[in-house]
């Protein structure tokens, strides 16, 4: 599942309503942080510098925990 990633003042945040205004990014929730960590956002973004993907991950692990259903 893909997953809509906006840039605010250099921090990557969540944009799962795809509403967010200005430029957004696509990622597969499985490849945020090979994507954060390769720096793929720069190209993304079209911004050098680094990006803060603390809450874009916190969010990720957050969904996913309360998609996990015990069998």
């Amino acid at each position: 599942m893909l997953l809509r990633v906006v840039c605010v003042d250099g921090k990557l945040l969540p944009d799962p309503g795809r509403r967010a205004p200005g430029r957004g990014a696509w990622v597969h929730r499985e490849c945020a942080l090979t994507a954060i960590e390769r720096g793929t956002f720069r190209r993304a973004f079209r911004h050098e510098g680094t990006y803060d993907g603390s809450e874009l991950l916190h969010y990720i692990n957050e969904t996913d925990a309360k998609d996990m259903t015990l069998t």
